[in-house]
């Protein structure tokens, strides 16, 4: 089921869709997400998913993510219309292993890939349909979680 995504969100806390590379996350003991994190209170974690929430600070922990060190997801750029090719390596020229289909005019929200690292020159590792490749930064956006 598809859900659309709604942020409200304290600007100090955390930054989406704005080429984040790293943000703060409360995880469970298991290593589990709850959600991208906002404040600390007396005894909970505010935490920001689809609207803010609390969790209680007994079992979880504020963890940084980055897409360096793969973690989070990435998602389709929005502005950007066409599929999206998903390369064997970090290269233009590569062969194409997978696409990420341009679903926006037929109103459905982007999909999430893991993000499985970033190269130092721009382009993230994903898996997609059981495949791995790589997709260049400027036609996809990383989050630290998928709240689609």
């Amino acid at each position: 089921m598809k859900r659309f995504l709604l942020l409200a969100v304290t600007a100090t806390a955390i930054s989406v869709g704005t080429n984040a590379q790293s943000m703060k996350m409360v995880v469970d003991a298991r290593g589990n997400v709850e959600g991208r994190y906002v404040s600390t209170n007396n005894d909970t974690y505010t935490v920001m998913v689809q609207d803010t929430g609390t969790v209680p600070k007994r079992g979880h922990k504020v963890v940084t993510f980055s897409a360096a060190k793969g973690q989070g997801v990435i998602f389709r750029d929005q502005s950007r219309k066409g599929n999206i090719n998903v390369r064997r390596s970090a290269s233009v020229k590569a062969a194409i292993v997978a696409k990420i289909a341009d679903t926006t005019a037929m109103g459905y929200v982007p999909e999430c890939y893991p993000c499985l690292g970033k190269t130092s020159n721009g382009w993230y590792k994903i898996r997609i349909d059981g495949k791995v490749g790589y997709v260049r930064g400027d036609l996809v956006e990383w989050d630290g979680m998928c709240t689609f």
